[in-house]
């Protein structure tokens, strides 16, 4: 497993190009279906979409894992259901229920057609105000897991 400095290096990259995307969305007058005819919009969702994925991703198959393990824990063949539950026992994340909530939001992002641009902007909208949430998640387990790595 990874260095957890390095899993932090790659999500803080996640959440620097994350928040860069979403402030130029959320600078937009309107987040409608006209975006869709302007391709740096388009590019600027697309990064946006990404981003929210690829931290999602980092943090559920590498800093998870990882934080368990460095508090001693044997995660090698626990399923990812049980990994979330006790990350939550232990308040590194406020809820189990929360994270299955972001991943399904991820998927419905990511598996959008791209002629359903009326639920590609609501998930688009959701997903603004879910990802601040997504870095506080990612906040709390950095502060907490230094205790225990120095």
């Amino acid at each position: 497993m990874k260095d957890i400095k390095y899993v932090f290096w790659e999500i803080d990259k996640h959440i620097e190009r994350l928040n860069s995307a979403r402030n130029k969305i959320l600078s937009w007058e309107n987040l409608d279906k006209e975006i869709f005819e302007d391709n740096e919009k388009v590019n600027i969702i697309d990064s946006f979409i990404f981003r929210f994925s690829k931290m999602q991703d980092a943090m559920g198959e590498k800093l998870f894992p990882l934080v368990l393990e460095i508090l001693g824990e044997d995660v090698r063949k626990k399923p990812f259901l049980d990994i979330l539950n006790r990350l939550e026992q232990l308040e590194f994340i406020p809820s189990a229920n929360e994270w299955k909530e972001l991943r399904v939001l991820r998927n419905e992002l990511t598996h959008t057609y791209p002629w359903e641009e009326e639920i590609l902007i609501e998930n688009i909208k959701k997903a603004l105000k879910k990802s601040q949430e997504l870095i506080d998640i990612y906040e709390n387990i950095k502060q907490k897991i230094q205790k225990y790595i120095g």
